[in-house]
């Protein structure tokens, strides 16, 4: 997976390293992380056996200096020991320059544009995005700059860069970072479930499981950072003040959000399970995530994990002559409180983002001008007036003029409408109230 490193977040390692505890939970591993015998409540012990991969051939790493590549074999053993799984088939290795890097990540999100016009043309007509602004040269410019590595799902390769000295601190941890993705993809496949979250269009999920995946990838990498010395660790820090985050500080602050949520609240999330049973809370949830299903609100709020499900919420029927249906999906508590932040401040959004129950939203685009229609329900009707007092203000401050932008509550179902051109809002408004 594609991973950002901005500076926030390793600052937010370094501090996860001195306040993560494992209370009530013990662990050993053998060398080669073989046999790992946990505790997580007093009297209670489990004992898995493995056998120990081998790993004197590392694929990929073929051509590289034979302390490089005993460096990556220890590096790998200390991903199975603190992540307590065991690879079940060597991982793919590539080590590339920074500027190779940077070129497969371009390469890689170039693949994926088909969308950005009409994703463009949507945060454009939310008062997101500046109309001068050019989606695609922002992003790509931004994963370019903040990428430090990443794990590709569909090859099942590990892409890291390194330097002529061998890896620095923060490169070790990127690897274990890293080297969890594949790890845990072998287990669970999580890329192939993923994928199929974003295919369906299952959007809130398809927010919410990358929040479990990189929280994962992020416990462990906390965990790896615990074993430092000191020095390390003062090393681990003085390079991560170096990164630099120019792209990322200039990015829209929906952007921003968005691309943090995933490691912030996902590490806090998978700590939360982490201390409920150990790694095997963790492992669990690669599978009920899917079943329940999950949402980015109880990732946000992990005690409703499991508990507080979404309300499915169904759109009327719309027929919005010319345009074509281009989105159909969940825009989740998390997309509410990306929205709202923009004009409400944190403490207001806070509150009317804490009560969504579930929602239901379609765009329509006709290859110009886009529609968008959002159907709401709260948690109770308090939690839904709150959200309709938010939308209202929302939609006074940051939807662009000529735009319509309509916020009522029509058939009990509390509505946004936005469109580029007003006689279309004006129609789907008049059409939903008759």
């Amino acid at each position: 997976m594609v991973r950002v490193r901005p500076l926030v977040l390793l600052i937010a390692l370094v501090v996860a390293v001195a306040a993560c505890t494992n209370e009530g939970t013990t662990t050993t591993t053998s060398a080669g992380g073989a046999t790992t015998t946990s505790s997580t409540l007093p009297g209670e012990t489990t004992t898995t056996t493995a056998p120990p991969l081998d790993l004197t051939e590392l694929p990929g790493t073929e051509t590289l200096p034979q302390e490089v590549r005993d460096e990556l074999i220890e590096l790998v053993q200390l991903t199975q020991q603190v992540r307590e799984l065991n690879f079940l088939e060597a991982p793919m290795i590539s080590v590339v320059s920074d500027a190779e890097l940077e070129a497969r990540v371009r390469e890689q999100f170039e693949e994926q544009v088909d969308d950005l016009p009409v994703d463009e043309a949507l945060y454009e007509l939310l008062g997101l995005l500046d109309e001068s602004a050019d989606l695609a040269a922002l992003l790509t410019d931004l994963y370019g700059e903040q990428v430090a590595g990443f794990y590709d799902g569909e090859t099942g390769e590990l892409v890291v860069p390194i330097t002529s000295d061998g890896f620095s601190e923060v490169q070790r941890a990127t690897l274990v970072h890293e080297l969890t993705h594949a790890l845990t993809d072998q287990h669970f496949d999580f890329h192939t479930k993923f994928e199929a979250m974003f295919d369906e269009q299952r959007y809130d999920l398809a927010s919410a499981y990358p929040a479990l995946i990189q929280g994962d990838a992020s416990l462990a990498e906390v965990l790896y950072l615990r074993t430092l010395s000191q020095e390390q660790l003062g090393e681990f820090f003085a390079e991560a003040l170096q990164v630099g985050t120019d792209q990322l500080d200039a990015a829209p602050q929906f952007i921003q959000q968005s691309l943090i949520f995933p490691y912030d609240t996902g590490l806090t999330f998978v700590q939360e399970l982490h201390s409920t049973d150990g790694w095997e809370a963790v492992n669990v949830a690669y599978e009920t995530f899917v079943e329940l299903p999950a949402s980015t609100e109880q990732v946000i709020t992990p005690d409703d994990y499991g508990r507080d499900l979404p309300q499915e919420v169904v759109m009327p029927e719309i027929d919005v002559p010319g345009y074509e249906v281009r989105e159909n999906s969940v825009w989740g508590e998390l997309g509410l409180r990306i929205l709202f932040d923009e004009v409400l401040g944190e403490e207001a959004t806070l509150a009317a983002a804490d009560g969504w129950g579930g929602d239901s939203y379609t765009v329509w685009y006709d290859g110009e001008n886009v529609v968008f229609v959002l159907v709401y329900e709260g948690d109770t009707a308090t939690d839904e007036a709150e959200a309709e007092e938010a939308m209202l203000e929302f939609a006074r401050n940051s939807v662009p003029d000529p735009a319509f932008v309509w916020v009522e509550v029509i058939n009990d179902q509390l509505t946004f409408i936005a469109s580029d051109v007003p006689s279309v809002g004006e129609s789907i408004r008049d059409g939903l109230k008759s």
